[in-house]
């Protein structure tokens, strides 16, 4: 790999993506659910299904866009996965005849777009498809630049008789972007999962959404309603187009 793209993580995510100790899904299904109205919703970034799904359960008529087909084929193999309709395509710049009363964006997936155009640019389409008074929900986490010593920092999450896990990080404050490699290391070998990111502050995320005609209605810390203060790690911004 020479060059991170939206699409890169697909074919080395895939098997393990749904091991990682990701957060239930119980709250955000339970914060969108009440959000939707009677509309259809759209999940940008709709990966393996993980909130999706269960959203669908709810009886929340949803579709799904995706830069990985190769995460999407997960999610084809859960029960109703096959029931989405997911387009395969960059989360930057779509386009759809269908309009939607929410379209949401999940786990720092805003993050995976590497520069401050495209993320504008992400805004500026979710807005062209948003009903009027329509909600666009980000989810992301709060930079914490201490985390790092030296622009970079190395982590050791995971030991066992057969295996160590270690996340690798460098940190660039100029650029905003974090460079990240996971590396699980076995006896027969060594894999890399990367994750490059592009991270925003909440106030960035204001002016992107102000810049494509959207304007703050909500900001949370998580998804059980705790507001966000200076102690929050995580950021859950909910926007509206104008009625």
């Amino acid at each position: 790999m020479t060059e991170w793209k939206p699409e890169t993580y697909g074919p080395r995510w895939k098997n393990v993506y749904d091991h990682i100790d990701w957060p239930e899904p119980e709250g955000a299904v339970e914060f969108l659910a009440k959000r939707v109205g009677g509309g259809r919703a759209l999940e940008l970034a709709i990966g393996t299904g993980r909130v999706a799904l269960p959203l669908a359960q709810r009886g929340v008529p949803l579709d799904g866009l995706d830069a990985s087909p190769e995460i999407v084929d997960v999610m084809r193999t859960k029960p109703g996965g096959e029931s989405i309709e997911v387009a395969i395509g960059n989360i930057a710049d779509f386009t759809s005849e269908r309009r939607y009363s929410l379209i949401f964006l999940l786990l720092n997936s805003l993050y995976a777009l590497q520069t401050q155009e495209e993320q504008i640019q992400c805004f500026e389409s979710v807005a062209a498809h948003l009903e009027p008074g329509g909600l666009f929900v980000v989810e992301t986490f709060v930079p914490d630049p201490t985390r790092f010593r030296f622009n970079g920092r190395a982590h050791v999450y995971d030991v066992g008789l057969d295996h160590v896990r270690i996340e690798a990080d460098t940190f660039d404050r100029a650029t905003q972007h974090i460079k990240e490699n996971h590396i699980e290391i076995r006896e027969d070998g060594i894999k890399l999962y990367p994750a490059f990111l592009r991270y925003t502050w909440p106030s960035e995320l204001d002016l992107m959404a102000r810049i494509a005609g959207l304007e703050l209605s909500e900001r949370w810390g998580d998804w059980g309603n705790v507001p966000y203060d200076t102690h929050s790690e995580n950021h859950i911004g909910v926007y509206r187009k104008a009625s």
